[in-house]
């Protein structure tokens, strides 16, 4: 945790300021946005299958870069390269690809990667895969597409209660759910399969990142976490953080920090998710500590 002690208002000592030192971009998504950047910087013309992270500033970066965001295959222009994002996809992605004659620069996250490969050979036989995560999240609709066989996708405690199982399966988690949550699911699932193959895919950054959120939420007064609105790993920190922390906030720029809420004897802990680049984690920073003097 990286703290920059008590802040000084009219020279008084006042609010106290702690980052977390696993905020902010994980290993995959780092090699992701590096790639992209690089590429931009060769003049490569690429773009990338979905925004590359889900961070609508950093996307905006890289768009002003030239690498821009496309939804389908069909919107990928001759000559273009296209760059697959971290959350990884489906084979028949791949496949189209090769077929149209795309170049690929694959951006997978190996921890996502290594998902794929658990699901395609405990499936090759048409073992049913289950996946504890989000249905629409683009890394669990991924993992699905490398299964062979059924998939069940269980994002909490009550579909897995109301979902019927068979008596052989193999269970992994969104690389970015909580661990709690995977525990409460597993607990349902364990109940229904007879034959459970257990695989604790979620990510080590990820679990060090909520590890640190529960602890400073719990001797913070206002938790700030950093992140765009439409991350789902952003969303967890949050879920996290208000579990200990009544003033725990999402902020996605400097100006969303909510004004009037800190006061000035207050402990304030910033965190942020996978996909908040340093650069805004930094100038969130500086706002708070900014209106603290």
């Amino acid at each position: 945790m990286r703290s920059f002690g008590r802040l000084r208002r009219n020279g008084q000592v006042s609010m106290e300021l702690t980052i977390g030192e696993h905020a902010g971009f994980c290993f995959g998504v780092r090699r992701a946005v590096d790639k992209a950047f690089a590429c931009a910087g060769e003049a490569l013309p690429c773009v990338t299958l979905g925004p590359l992270i889900h961070n609508p500033q950093e996307v905006a970066r890289l768009e002003a870069a030239g690498v821009r965001s496309v939804d389908t295959l069909d919107q990928v222009e001759k000559g273009q390269t296209v760059i697959i994002r971290s959350h990884g996809v489906t084979p028949q992605v791949y496949a189209q690809c090769a077929e149209r004659g795309i170049p690929v620069i694959d951006c997978t996250c190996p921890h996502v990667a290594h998902i794929h490969q658990l699901v395609r050979e405990y499936s090759s036989d048409g073992g049913a895969v289950i996946i504890v995560g989000e249905a629409d999240h683009p890394e669990v609709v991924g993992i699905a597409g490398w299964a062979h066989g059924e998939v069940f996708i269980l994002p909490t405690r009550e579909t897995a209660e109301k979902a019927v199982l068979p008596d052989r399966a193999i269970v992994v988690a969104q690389t970015t759910i909580r661990r709690d949550r995977f525990e409460d699911v597993l607990s349902v699932i364990r109940g229904k399969v007879m034959n459970l193959t257990v695989r604790m895919t979620i990510c080590a950054a990820t679990s060090k990142r909520q590890q640190e959120a529960e602890s400073l939420s719990r001797t913070a007064d206002v938790m700030i976490v950093v992140g765009g609105r439409n991350s789902s790993n952003t969303q967890k920190l949050l879920e996290t953080c208000r579990l200990r922390c009544a003033r725990a906030y999402q902020v996605e720029t400097p100006e969303d920090v909510p004004a009037g809420v800190i006061r000035e004897t207050d402990r304030v802990a910033i965190t942020a998710g996978a996909s908040t680049p340093q650069w805004l984690l930094e100038q969130v920073r500086e706002r708070i500590a900014h209106d603290a003097t």
